[in-house]
């Protein structure tokens, strides 16, 4: 990517220091990664194609995963390779790792470049995951096209509401958050809309309704969901909560900090959740999530950038903001 050069990850759900995962320690990013394209293929002999490596070189690096971690990963069958309950758990809590990884490796290609832009961006998850780092290569590209040298971007990655107060308080130049909860003190400007879905594991009894799945059902079920202060949470209880009459989300089955966690959760049976399309896409083609229909309006949500009144965007800033509203 080429552009990045910080990443500050936060969750109230705790921290990953690095390091230790149930008594084992995982020192090696790349058989994360391998991991994960595992889990997308379903096979280790695509994922190792995928990889440009060996069958079994790939193979033999699941092993010693599994032996580090001292869990189960995969099941291995002739027909291929899928992850077990407590390899899509740590695949879940790994995507962040993983993303952090590759964001820190682009910074530092952007040092040894010797840029000299800076910004500073505080983004929600979902956003961060999904949609920021394609604005950045677009960034880079368009900067590059300019003849302008790529800018270095430090990139903290939060709640919503975490976001909004690190713009009020000057610590990023500019936000993106998916909240309908709007700062009035803040400059607003609209990217894209957003779909969420309702979605189960295959297992779940919602996933073999023919019916739709009525609002007043949604409220009654606990639900996986992100902690307070996000904005997927928040779209759902603005949406219950403008029914004809009004309903309130039941107390969750659990509250996690990121939307990899919560998809994992789902895919093993803790409960139903409401996710970003751009979250589960994978999950749905792979067969790990099933959408389940909604009576009612679509739910949606708008993706939103902020800055202050009082700190008006760099230029850095500006053409990151036209490659967000371009695409």
């Amino acid at each position: 990517m080429g552009v990045q050069l910080k990443v500050v990850t936060q969750f109230n759900s705790g921290t990953f220091n690095g390091g230790t995962l149930n008594g084992g320690t995982v020192n090696d990013i790349g058989a994360l990664r391998a991991l994960r394209e595992v889990g997308r293929h379903a096979s280790i002999a695509s994922a190792a194609t995928a990889l440009g490596i060996s069958q079994q070189a790939l193979s033999a690096r699941m092993r010693t995963l599994e032996r580090t971690l001292g869990v189960q990963l995969l099941i291995r069958t002739p027909g291929g390779s899928h992850l077990t309950e407590q390899g899509r758990l740590v695949l879940g809590w790994a995507d962040d790792v993983i993303e952090a990884a590759d964001r820190l490796e682009a910074g530092v290609r952007s040092v040894r470049a010797g840029v000299s832009h800076r910004l500073s961006i505080a983004a929600s998850q979902t956003t961060a995951e999904h949609l920021v780092p394609h604005w950045l290569i677009e960034l880079r590209a368009a900067e590059e096209s300019a003849g302008i040298a790529p800018t270095v971007v430090e990139l903290t990655v939060a709640n919503s509401t975490a976001v909004i107060e690190r713009v009020r308080q000057d610590q990023a130049g500019i936000g993106v958050i998916e909240t309908p909860h709007l700062p009035v003190d803040l400059v607003r400007a609209h990217l894209r809309h957003d779909e969420l879905l309702v979605v189960a594991a295959p297992a779940h009894p919602w996933a073999r309704l023919d019916r739709a799945v009525t609002l007043r059902e949604l409220a009654a079920v606990p639900l996986v969901t992100r902690e307070a202060g996000s904005g997927t949470r928040d779209t759902l209880t603005d949406y219950l909560a403008a029914a004809a009459p009004p309903l309130a989300c039941a107390p969750p089955a659990v509250e996690l900090g990121t939307s990899a966690a919560v998809r994992s959760a789902i895919a093993a049976g803790v409960g139903p959740g409401v996710l970003s399309r751009l979250a589960v896409r994978d999950d749905l083609v792979l067969g790990r999530l099933v959408p389940v229909e909604l009576a009612g309006p679509p739910l949606t949500r708008v993706f939103t950038a902020i800055w202050r009144y009082d700190r008006p965007l760099s230029p850095e800033g500006q053409r990151f903001l036209a490659v967000a509203q371009g695409g």
